[in-house]
């Protein structure tokens, strides 16, 4: 009974501070929110349920749903996969999120595919706050959505006929459903609403990260990836940062467990050397010595393997290798920014809105040679 009104009580607030948004015939977005689950429940104060083949189903309640080989029960009700859940009087909640749209539950293998499928300016709302402070300038606010929106539809775009176009991590954009959603973000992509990104008549991909700390970073760099408008660009812009630098001391113990799990046969390691620099003067690949040999990194697979947490980003020197507080070996760094580097800087973002930027001359800037257009192709502008 408390979690349900806990439930409600979110869903009222969240409703309150968001405007209604619902368009005939406008892009729909597909995130995942949970993969290889054994089994999820979802609340709702009302749902329908459909299954591909069969009818409609009106479910009161909790929907206790679980994979049963290739098949989803719900309930006990046994029904063919994928599944699709409707919210008829409210959203839903699974996994601790509320969520505007539907739900599409797809038995796989490792267990039940999770994917929250949703109006795309909805998921945008809720995108634009759990990327950055609601209390930023408007302007870097309405650059936000823009960039946001513009790269959702370009991983659509990528993912064809799979599953699901973006999840909602970092590894694509923190989506938080409308627990996230707040009134002045909402306005920002009300503000913005269907304008995207575009290089020479195509959408452009529009990647963007936290604190570059120097200039940004090439896409070429990073992910092999050549785009005129991805070239990086100066940015001393974001000194205000709380990453702007950093220290880490990482355990050589712990580096050793996550390269294992990724598949990399180590032993003991003994040092830790950045390999070479790129133009942006982040390190491009690591070298790693350990006790049976030697391993070569790509820097970002290196900030994958080990947790983008314990390495920020690859703009690092070394100051040392030490003993650590609990035995063994920690190396010490010393570096700034957090994030790939590519695309916008977000707090360079909010520094050039402060300092009276629009947000179609601040996008200008980290994606030069695209314009902005809407989905339609006709031009747009939001000055």
């Amino acid at each position: 009974m408390a979690r349900r009104l806990a439930t409600a009580v979110l869903i009222a607030a969240a409703l309150a501070c968001a405007a209604p948004i619902h368009a005939a015939g406008a892009p729909r977005i597909r995130v995942a929110l949970a993969a290889d689950q054994g089994a999820v429940t979802v609340e709702s104060a009302g749902a329908v349920v459909v299954a591909a083949p069969g009818p409609r189903r009106t479910v009161e309640g909790p929907l206790v749903i679980r994979r049963e080989g290739t098949r989803i029960v719900v309930n006990e009700m046994r029904l063919g996969s994928p599944i699709r859940i409707e919210g008829e009087s409210a959203p839903l909640e699974v996994k601790g999120m509320v969520v505007r749209g539907a739900l599409v539950i797809i038995a796989r293998d490792a267990g039940l595919l999770v994917v929250n499928d949703l109006d795309l300016e909805a998921y945008v709302k809720s995108v634009v706050p759990s990327e950055v402070p609601v209390t930023w300038p408007f302007e870097a606010l309405k650059a936000q959505a823009i960039v946001a929106r513009t790269f959702a539809l370009h991983k659509k775009g990528e993912r064809g006929g799979q599953a699901f176009d973006v999840d909602a991590t970092v590894q694509s954009q923190v989506y938080g459903g409308l627990g996230s959603e707040d009134l002045r973000a909402s306005e920002a992509v009300d503000a913005t609403a269907g304008i995207v990104v575009m290089h020479e008549g195509r959408l452009a991909l529009t990647p963007y990260h936290s604190t570059s700390a120097g200039p940004t970073e090439d896409a070429s760099e990073v992910w092999a990836i050549d785009l005129p408008y991805l070239k990086g660009v100066a940015c001393p812009f974001d000194e205000d940062s709380s990453v702007y630098r950093w220290e880490r001391r990482l355990p050589f113990d712990a580096i050793e467990s996550a390269l294992r799990e990724a598949g990399h046969a180590v032993g003991s390691i003994a040092t830790l050397t950045p390999l070479g620099r790129n133009r942006s003067g982040r390190v491009s690949a690591v070298r790693i010595l350990h006790s049976e040999g030697e391993l070569v990194l790509k820097g970002e697979l290196l900030r994958r393997i080990i947790g983008y947490q314990r390495l920020p980003s690859m703009r690092f020197d070394v100051v040392d290798v030490e003993a650590g507080p609990r035995g063994g070996f920690d190396v010490h760094l010393r570096g700034g920014g957090w994030g790939h580097g590519v695309g916008l800087c977000q707090w360079g973002m909010k520094t050039l809105s402060e300092r009276g930027w629009t947000a179609d001359r601040i996008i200008d800037y980290y994606y030069p040679g695209t314009n902005l257009d809407d989905a339609a192709r006709r031009p747009k502008h939001i000055r």
